[in-house]
């Protein structure tokens, strides 16, 4: 599992691109979920949105930036 953190570096959720599994925690909530290449699964939170998306069965592509409060 690979941490994924957000564009002012808190960990927004960890995931393995091999099997698209992705798991976030947050407050004591936990929301996981296995991806196909191609989709995507999106963190909120800390004023930040990150978008993970499976590109390849080896890799992610991450999006991060601020939202408004």
């Amino acid at each position: 599992m690979e941490e994924i953190r957000d564009c002012i570096g808190h960990l927004a959720c960890c995931g393995d691109a091999s099997t698209g599994f992705v798991t976030s925690l947050y407050k004591g909530h936990r929301t996981s979920a296995y991806l196909a290449v191609g989709e995507s699964f999106t963190v909120e939170g800390r004023n930040t949105r990150t978008i993970v998306t499976r590109a390849t069965d080896k890799a992610f592509h991450i999006v991060s930036y601020h939202i408004a409060a």
